[in-house]
């Protein structure tokens, strides 16, 4: 992996270019001292890819700015941003030697969260290699060749996944969006309708469905300008976006563009923003990426985990609102990361100890203490590492 290193302070931007194999991608960093954050954004041949934001706290009525200060956070952000890129990569290389399609699915499941289809196809496949009938690796594998517009061998892995667990209303939905995109209309809207069957509030399945009756009505027609859009796309759309999981601002103004888009009966122009859009919708749905990144840096990361990297995921496992507390997996999750945290600490008080003796070779307090410790080390690792495989 190679970094090419291009900064301009000027407005204190940096940039990078990071070569992984056959891939380059370019990461942005600018801060934007009026709207109080710093955004660190990744693109590959100027597809943009992923964007990370940090606050920065600038004191209230402050007539002045430490740019001194605000140009080094911009840079230690930005080059985190590289080493988790850098690490993901790394991750997907180790684990090539271990029998474990667990840490495979997680992995693909972050690299399809970043927008990288083809690593993340890669690494369900490598799960299936292993454990054939993981619905959920087929999930995410129909889900990454749906994003490449790979349809045909989308619908092959939904379909895979459908035999296994039928009625599974996203994988349906999924199914039948890749359907749809094969020109197979009646398909589509048959099975949206069944997965709106097994879920009659999925409304990214009903938006769906309108929007496989608007391409149907449309498909031999011979005046385009006499169909309109159905009513039940935008009435859907709209209930779309009143889910919480789009309260985003950024996903608000994509949906207020759309809207506006559809008031017109331009076909050329509504139709592909349309399919752009319910690409955009498929999700593997899970919010916990971060975490089982955290998980994979332990297992896989080659070195130990520190205190910095301790506090960066911490707020990822201790999420206190009473809608996480009341689910086992968040205790489950936070009792895990304060096992491995536990162990961080275990490690630096036996560097501490070494150091102690290091200084005085004599002391018998430090030697016993160390023996002791050194006695349960690997004890302590084989432990977590049952626990996360």
């Amino acid at each position: 992996m190679a970094v090419d290193k291009q900064q301009d302070m000027q407005n204190f931007g940096v940039h990078d270019k990071l070569e992984v194999g056959s891939r380059e991608f370019h990461i942005h960093t600018g801060t934007l001292v009026e709207q109080g954050k710093i955004i660190c954004e990744v693109f590959e041949k100027g597809m943009f890819l992923i964007a990370r934001e940090f606050p920065i706290r600038l004191r209230n009525g402050s007539l002045t700015v430490n740019y001194d200060y605000l140009s080094q956070v911009a840079q230690n952000f930005h080059y985190r941003v590289i080493e988790d890129l850098q690490m993901l990569y790394r991750i997907a290389e180790k684990i090539k030697r271990f029998r474990h399609p667990r840490s495979h699915y997680h992995l693909g499941a972050i690299f399809l969260r970043l927008n990288l289809y083809q690593e993340a196809a890669e690494q369900f496949e490598a799960a299936l290699a292993l454990e054939k009938d993981d619905v959920l690796a087929l999930t995410g594998l129909g889900i990454s060749f749906l994003k490449q517009n790979l349809y045909q061998k989308a619908a092959e892995a939904f379909e895979r996944a459908i035999v296994l667990r039928e009625n599974f209303p996203d994988v349906i939905n999924y199914y039948a969006l890749a359907q749809m995109f094969l020109g197979n209309f009646d398909r589509a809207m048959t099975l949206f309708k069944r997965a709106i069957d097994l879920n009659p509030n999925y409304v990214e399945a009903q938006f769906n469905l309108g929007v496989a009756l608007y391409k149907s009505a449309l498909e031999g027609v011979k005046d385009p300008r006499a169909v309109a859009v159905p009513a039940r796309v935008s009435i859907y759309l709209k209930q779309v976006r009143d889910l919480e999981k789009y309260r985003d601002p950024a996903w608000q103004r994509d949906f207020t563009m759309l809207l506006e888009l559809l008031k017109d009966n331009n076909h050329d122009v509504i139709l592909p923003e349309l399919e752009k859009f319910q690409l955009r919708l498929v999700s593997l749905g899970s919010d916990k990426d971060k975490i089982y990144e955290f998980y994979l840096r332990f297992l896989f990361g080659g070195k130990e985990i520190d205190q910095q990297t301790i506090e960066k995921y911490q707020p990822y496992f201790e999420q206190l609102t009473d809608r996480f507390k009341q689910y086992p997996d968040y205790w489950n999750d936070l009792g895990t990361f304060n096992l491995i945290k536990s162990r961080t600490y275990f490690m630096q008080a036996l560097g501490e100890f070494e150091k102690a003796l290091e200084l005085a070779p004599n002391y018998q307090e430090a030697r016993k203490y160390l023996d002791k410790i050194k006695s349960s080390q690997r004890g302590f690792l084989i432990l977590l590492r049952a626990i996360l495989k």
